[in-house]
């Protein structure tokens, strides 16, 4: 390596000479360093940021180059680490300056923030680039309680909600939530016996879920918090519990014919046909024999499966009659279920194992 070293630089020399170009020079030209065409910095950062919680990074890059075509960014970072808008483009401003924001999303307090890279294109090729080192910024994680919802955002609402009963012991809240700046996706609660997002559509502005919670019937009100970028403090909210008149809209394991007002009509029936029975029987009247015959009749009636459908196998049942809700049962084989309701394209189904919910009615087969 030396020695071909030295044969480039005697051939360096050697056509200086010709040129009548001094060593100086030669050695100048040689290991001189290339002027610096990229400056990036950072334009607008928060001082503080939290774990879990978005943010963004505003960036200013002065480019004294004119031969390009194109400008990429890359993160140099760890996979805790989310990007939002990895693709964003850069926005020319004046006299060669321009601006570019990005939003992130960090973990966890452990997790590093970015280096960031600015790459120029020339036919995609990569001509020059600069990095533009880590942001200094706290790194907070908030301490949470059993009502904190895991969501820190700028603005929250809650846009409508609807109580509905569940089963015998248990309602269902479904809530349609709109926030700004927020991690609505992560939307959970530790106090409800279970919880989930049934659908959501999210984007770097504002965000949308309807979460489900199924909760004790004991609850009066249905209570959550989240911590509020803005103001800097733990909001809270807190919905009444009124259960909604459509007692079968949107639960998934209430069996109407296994209801408290149903086991009480039962009773009442049996008592009537045994009353009518035991006065038919000493009286021998015709009247009493036809009543207790037509409530035996009334009973068969409401138990009999007149609504039968048989349902085809891997059938996806949903909470709600929705493309984008939660599939909670899936059948393993085909079955016959009993028809509630109809929405649309969806049925509502009482399946044999006592599960309600929502299918696409092209799952029902025709015998």
């Amino acid at each position: 390596m030396k020695k071909l070293f030295v044969f480039f630089l005697f051939l360096t020399l050697l056509g200086a000479n010709e040129d009548n170009v001094s060593l100086t020079q030669v050695m100048q030209n040689t290991f001189a360093p290339q002027p610096k065409s990229i400056f990036l910095s950072y334009e607008e950062s928060p001082a503080r940021i939290y774990a879990g919680g978005l943010f963004e990074l505003k960036l200013k890059a002065i480019i004294a180059h004119d031969d390009f075509d194109d400008i990429s960014t890359d993160f140099l970072a760890d996979t805790n680490l989310t990007v939002l808008n990895k693709d964003a483009k850069w926005q020319w401003y004046s006299d060669n300056i321009f601006y570019n924001t990005f939003y992130f999303k960090l973990a966890d307090e452990q997790t590093q923030l970015p280096r960031i890279k600015l790459n120029l294109l020339q036919n995609s090729q990569i001509i020059a680039s600069e990095i533009l080192e880590r942001a200094t910024i706290d790194i907070v994680t908030l301490k949470s309680d059993k009502l904190y919802s895991q969501v820190i955002a700028k603005d929250l609402k809650v846009i409508k909600y609807k109580t509905t009963q569940f089963n015998d012991k248990s309602y269902i809240v479904v809530l349609e939530i709109e926030a700004e700046y927020a991690n609505l996706s992560d939307f959970h609660l530790s106090w409800v016996i279970k919880d989930g997002i049934d659908s959501s559509r999210e984007n770097l502005i504002s965000s949308k879920i309807f979460y489900y919670a199924i909760i004790p019937n004991h609850e009066k009100q249905f209570t959550f918090t989240y911590f509020d970028s803005n103001k800097q403090d733990f909001q809270k909210i807190s919905l009444p519990v009124v259960l909604d008149d459509d007692s079968v809209s949107t639960q998934i394991d209430l069996n109407p014919k296994e209801s408290g007002i149903q086991t009480y009509k039962n009773i009442l029936y049996l008592v009537i046909v045994l009353f009518c029975t035991i006065v038919f029987l000493r009286r021998k009247k015709g009247i009493y024999l036809l009543i207790m015959i037509l409530f035996i009749g009334v009973f068969l009636y409401e138990k009999a499966p007149i609504n039968s459908v048989k349902l085809a196998p891997k059938t996806q049942v949903r909470i709600l009659p929705t493309q984008n809700s939660t599939v909670f049962y899936t059948l393993d084989r085909a079955m016959y279920g009993e028809k509630l309701a109809k929405r649309k394209n969806y049925i509502k189904i009482i399946l044999p194992n006592g599960k309600i919910g929502w299918i696409k009615e092209k799952n029902v087969l025709q015998d």
